[in-house]
């Protein structure tokens, strides 16, 4: 039997720009190369774990404490949040985890591409990888990651079934930065975003399709985000003793999650009749500031 990482090389690697490796828990892990940036995707939640662009430090905050056993979530990067976001819905099973199952599962590739312009990994996941009780419908889930310009997420959700269904989701950017109590975000909310206290700040802001900067003095660098396609987004930045077990006490000093979501706790979840798809984008670049 082939080695997985070896089968994943042999149809998917391209010299220079895609490569396959053992990431932490085992679970495979793309390395792509683009012509301005690089970044690491895990199969385990389809999950990109750094981003960094030339001439400047990684983009994402990824816990050192992090979980990677199979089944777990991984805290930080950029998790996919389906087919809910934030606690399950109510009427669902006791015991149903939080953001869904989609970034608990383990992905598969289906495709790579590279040009002079841009790397791109394509990934899947439908029923077959992944089911609940919560959940009884036939899906599928296609998550590109393109490098570019910019680094680029298009979350697709298709529906495959023979009824409609409502979904909820969210591409739950964890956004490093030197000091989160002298960063600000702008273009969220109307006013500069602070983080200058010591508690927890977790907003829904009814924002569709956000464009905003982080700005980031101790870094010395602003990182552009926007997004297509959500009904809103989500400002969570956890207090120094908010009692994550996989978040070191000083974590929440270096990141700010900022996250483009479709979230049904405010009526922003999607239907789809049997057939249809949805895109959900989110777009990160680093600027000097």
């Amino acid at each position: 039997m082939e080695d997985p990482i070896l089968g994943l090389n042999r149809r998917f690697a391209c010299p220079g720009r895609v490569a396959f490796r053992e990431g932490p828990g085992g679970a495979p892990l793309a390395v792509l190369v683009g012509p301005r940036g690089a970044c690491e995707v895990s199969l385990h939640g389809g999950q990109v774990l750094s981003y960094r662009a030339p001439g400047f430090q990684d983009a994402l905050w990824l816990s050192p404490l992090a979980d990677f056993s199979p089944g777990a979530a991984i805290r930080g990067g950029i998790p996919v949040c389906w087919p809910w976001f934030g606690k399950a819905p109510e009427g669902m099973p006791a015991g149903t985890p939080s953001h869904g199952f989609a970034r608990r599962a383990l992905w598969r590739v289906s495709g790579a591409e590279v040009d002079a312009q841009r790397t791109a990994l394509t990934l899947l996941l439908s029923e077959a990888d992944a089911t609940n009780p919560a959940w009884p419908f036939r899906y599928q889930l296609t998550l590109t990651v393109t490098l570019e310009e910019t680094l680029t997420l298009d979350l697709q959700t298709r529906n495959l079934d023979e009824r409609p269904f409502t979904y909820g989701e969210a591409l739950h950017a964890y956004l490093r930065v030197g000091d989160a109590r002298q960063a600000r975000l702008v273009g969220v909310g109307g006013a500069a975003l602070t983080f200058a206290d010591d508690a927890t700040h977790d907003v829904v802001y009814p924002q569709p399709d956000v464009v905003a900067l982080l700005r980031d003095p101790v870094m010395g660098r602003d990182l552009a985000l926007s997004a297509d396609d959500a009904a809103a987004v989500v400002v969570w930045h956890p207090a120094l003793d908010c009692g994550l077990g996989d978040v070191p006490l000083e974590g929440p000093r270096h990141f700010v999650c900022v996250e483009p979501a479709n979230p049904h706790h405010v009526g922003g979840q999607v239907t789809l009749r049997p057939g249809e798809a949805h895109v959900l984008t989110l777009r990160l670049q680093p600027t000097l500031a």
